[in-house]
This record gives C-alpha cells, structure tokens and sequence, in this order.
C-alpha cells in the first residue's frame, strides 16, 4: 500500500501563480517524503487455504520463489503438502503433493515434513521441484513449463543410512546441480548429522557422507546442517554449519563440496579466519556473483555476514540482524532479505543493500523463519503462524512487504517544469 500523502500539503490554501499551480498538482501526485526513498514497507496478509480457528496453519518451514512464473512455494506442513501462490494476484493458487509428507507429527519438527525446499528451471523450460521430508527421505516433482502441474509420478527418494546415524530423522536442506545433475540433501536433525549426494537421473544414491570427523569432514556431533545450495558461480555445493564440533562450541562455518563427487572442496571455519564470538550460520544465499549472505542463529551475535568464497575466503560483518534462518536475495534490487526471529528485541524481517551493508528491519511474527522474494514484483513473502503481527492473520497467513513507490519519472519533470515556470514569473516581476 502506498501511503497517502502528508496532510500538509492541505496548507496550501491561497490562490497560486499558474506555474507554482503545476508544482503543486505534481506535489500531490507524489507519496510522503519517507516514502520517497527506496525502502520496504509491509503491504497486506493473503490468506491460508483451510486455516481456521480449529485448524490453524501451526507448521511450516521454507519457501522459494520461482523468478520467472512470480509463484510462490511453501512448505506447508499443517496441510502436508507444498502451497503455492501467485505475486501477480496476491491469491493462493494450488497445492502440489498433497498427503505426500509427512505432516506435523504432533509438532516434532524432526520427523516432521516437507521441510527445505529448491525450485530449478529445466533446459525443456519445465521445473525441478525437491523437497525435504520426515524420515529422512525427499521427494522430486517434475513440473510443467507453468510450475503448477506435475508430470509423471513424483519420486521418493531414501537417505537412511544403515546403522547411524541414529536416528535417521529428517531431510532439511536440499539443492540441486544442473552441471551434474545431482541432488544434495542435508539430514540436519540426526546425530552425526548427514549430507546425501544423488543422482537425480535415476534417483540413486552416489555417496553417504557422514560429517563425524573423518575423511577431512567436519564432526558436527548433533548440532545440526542447516541450508544447503548450489553455488551457480562456483559450480559447487555450499552448507551451512552452525557447529564445526561436536561439542558445539565457536562460531561455526561454512563447507563447499563437489557437485559430482561430494568431496570436501573447503572449510570456511569463521573463527580460524578471524571471526571473534558466535555465529551459528543457518540461512545461506547466493548474491550477484559467488559471495554469499549467511544468517547468525545465534541472536546474541549481534550480526549476520557476507561471505567471500574466494581463494582462502574472507567475509564482512552486517551489524544490526542476527537470529535469523532463512535468507533469499533479489537480483533485480541487489538486496539480500533475513527472516530473524530470535532477533534481540523482537522478531524482524532484515533487508540489506548487498553493496552499502545498509540496513532496515521490519517487525515480523514470534517464529517467522522462512522468507523469500519476487525479483520481478520486488515483493517479499513472509509465512508466518497465528499472529498479532499482521492483521487479519489469527489463524496464520503469508505477510507480503513491497518495495515503497518512487516518484514517477513524469511528475518529476512537472515540477521541475514548474520550477521553471516560477523561476522566470520571479524574474519578470524584478524587471
């Protein structure tokens, strides 16, 4: 919604020369002066299919957006299937899989599902839907060139590991590789945690890694892997590790893995490149090249970071956001978005400007974690449970914030027409 303009502008009662006449008819076509820069404000609620007070949307986790068709996807586990909706008309438009996850479960979100969630374009133009589900399995639609229907059967797809870790439990973070045609899956709620390399060909699995200390992987113990992406600058799997030990200790890091083979490429250990406290990272994207925004869970942080992949790796503070999870970046604006629900003071939607590090933080629900963002619309979608936040949401809905409307090039050039207009009346007056 734009917001309307100043009441001020009603000052403006005594009878004007023409010229200043068309400066204040351009004036009243502009928004208020906060307005006029180039900031975030929360624009209205859509509704969740089925949400009531007896049957709230409770359960949830990630979302994407696919850049092209402006939908939405979120995985909705009250529901226990994959929603989607449509920036162009702010409405729900369908479902995909329902019945196909593995729901609440009573609000153990570790057997729980669907859970993180990749959309990738085809070279048919068709999609690669994935998504992470409770116990550890994933499922894979193939979508049509609309994104809405599903082609052949979906396919469903085990990453058990015989033994351990115990137990399995659920498939978080999934990515895949269009350069290998592989899918990593990242089982982030068992103990060791477990990262999953498939081939997304036929479905089978290529390699089991267990992140418990050998082989030059990290031993995360049970503290978890968090977002898991394809880095389309690197060619290369990155996740997010909010503990490089298994006594949980430091600020945690990132580790890059090769697409076709899983082998550790890198370990981005934030406290051995200089990073003094915590981190904890969870939420990961890629920005315009191969740096790449990491959310800090941990909120006492104080801070989020953009980091450098590049030779033995390097990152740059952004003050201000910490307590975060998911993370999404818009190409169009060059802006990454943080959902930052444990943030010190309360919950906040973070928007930084990925070259100036500017910040600005919009409040969002208790457990708002999952945000991601139309580079074609520049809107911004927030899922959020039964909340006071937004309005009309007391029983859960989808918070869009939208980009503030500039002043249009055309009444820009009115007044600076009447700015000339007047300047010449100022001057016959003097003759």
């Amino acid at each position: 919604m734009t917001p309307s303009p100043s009441s001020s502008r009603g000052l403006i009662r005594k009878r004007l020369p023409g010229a200043a006449l068309v400066i204040a008819a351009a004036l009243s076509q502009l928004p208020s002066e906060a307005a006029a820069s180039a900031t975030y404000v929360y624009q209205q609620t859509i509704a969740i299919p089925g949400a009531t007070v007896t049957n709230p949307f409770t359960g949830y986790d990630l979302a994407t957006f696919d850049a092209t068709s402006q939908l939405y996807y979120l995985t909705d586990r009250s529901n226990n299937g994959i929603d989607v909706f449509s920036s162009i008309t702010n409405q729900y438009v369908r479902q995909i899989g329902p019945g196909s996850f593995a729901g609440t479960q009573g609000g153990n979100n570790n057997i729980a599902g669907p859970n993180g969630i990749s959309l990738t374009t085809l070279s048919g133009g068709g999609r690669l839907l994935i998504a992470g589900n409770g116990p550890s399995n994933l499922i894979t639609f193939t979508l049509d060139s609309t994104g809405l229907n599903v082609v052949g059967a979906p396919r469903t797809i085990s990453t058990a590991v015989a033994g351990t870790p115990i137990p399995p439990n659920r498939v978080d973070g999934v990515a895949y590789a269009p350069t290998s045609n592989t899918i990593l899956a990242a089982n982030n709620a068992s103990n060791p945690g477990f990262v999953t390399l498939i081939n997304n060909a036929d479905g089978s699995v290529i390699r089991s890694i267990l992140l418990n200390g050998t082989n030059g992987y990290p031993n995360v113990g049970g503290n978890g892997v968090e977002a898991t992406i394809f880095n389309t600058a690197r060619g290369t799997f990155f996740i997010a590790v909010p503990a490089l030990n298994a006594a949980g200790t430091g600020a945690g890091g990132v580790i890059e893995l090769d697409a076709m083979t899983g082998a550790l490429l890198h370990t981005y250990d934030f406290n051995a490149m200089g990073l003094a406290g915590v981190c904890s990272p969870t939420g990961l994207a890629q920005g315009g090249g191969a740096s790449m925004f990491v959310a800090c869970s941990d909120a006492t942080a104080g801070h989020s970071l953009l980091l450098n992949p590049a030779g033995m790796g390097s990152y740059t503070l952004v003050n201000g956001i910490s307590g975060g999870d998911q993370t999404a970046y818009d190409p169009t604006t060059n802006l990454f978005f943080e959902a930052a629900r444990f943030q010190i003071g309360g919950p906040v939607l973070g928007i930084i400007d990925a070259q100036s590090l500017a910040l600005q933080t919009l409040a969002i629900g208790g457990n708002d974690h999952s945000v991601a963002v139309d580079p074609i619309s520049g809107e911004v979608f927030v899922a959020t449970a039964a909340t006071t936040a937004f309005a009309n949401c007391a029983n859960g809905c989808i918070g869009v914030f939208a980009l503030r409307q500039v002043p249009e090039p055309d009444v820009l050039a009115l007044v600076a027409l009447g700015s000339v207009g007047v300047i010449a009346t100022r001057r016959r007056r003097r003759r």
